[in-house]
């Protein structure tokens, strides 16, 4: 939930992400050796789990994670919030969608890391960082803190954080399994995703009216157990 009482704890996670995500992108500018012994022993450890069985699914998975699959749910989100006539969300929500698209692109085409040699399905572009784990990783997070806590029931919104959670997770192996992203592209896709959240979530705590639902729903009282 978006709520200001845990406003220290986003900035210290932003803050460590942004340093392992600048830290990672000098390794790539300089082709760093460290880059490769990272990527490298998990590479060898994932190789052997290819079948095709496999790669046919983690192939259709990696449609749902793309750019337009992220974007379309986000659609769904953002006219919720309009129909409710909550328009800084929707606006801000823009915001947070918009914002990742640009830094994941500029992340790509001012580092022009190839993608890894040996790929199990076709993929064209730049590798670093992982466009389907920022995307896919912003999007999990507005549902955890901003959707999901809409929920009145306790166990409904832990039934969806942990769907959300494992759909992060499979993403994230989806990329490394199928060859198209080294592991420290979706790290560097995770880190750039949770530093542009705690961007976003500061200045809407410091610009949001009280009429929005999401400062609404923070004022209520917990969901009973019932």
């Amino acid at each position: 939930m978006l709520t200001k009482s845990n406003n220290h704890g986003w900035l210290i996670a932003g803050t460590v992400a942004l340093l392992i995500f600048l830290g990672l992108a000098v390794g790539v500018a300089l082709h760093a050796s460290w880059l490769t012994a990272i990527d490298q022993p998990i590479q060898q450890a994932v190789r052997p789990l290819a079948s095709p069985q496999r790669t046919h699914f983690f192939a259709t998975l990696a449609a749902f994670g793309t750019p337009v699959a992220n974007l379309l749910v986000s659609l769904l989100i953002m006219g919720y919030f309009a129909w409710h006539r909550d328009w800084f969300t929707t606006g801000w929500l823009v915001i947070v969608q918009a914002g990742i698209g640009v830094w994941t692109y500029l992340g790509k085409y001012l580092l022009h890391r190839a993608r890894p040699i040996g790929k199990l399905v076709a993929q064209g572009g730049f590798s670093f960082p992982s466009g389907h784990t920022t995307g896919t990783a912003t999007l999990v997070l507005i549902l955890l803190f901003v959707v999901i806590p809409l929920f009145k029931n306790w166990e409904v919104q832990l039934l969806l954080s942990l769907i959300s959670v494992i759909w992060l997770g499979m993403m994230g192996f989806d990329r490394i399994y199928l060859f198209v992203h080294y592991p420290t592209d979706v790290l560097a896709g995770l880190c750039l995703a949770i530093t542009w959240w705690a961007v976003a979530r500061w200045g809407y705590l410091r610009w949001a009216p009280q009429s929005t639902l999401v400062a609404q729903q923070a004022t209520q009282q917990p969901a009973s157990l019932e």
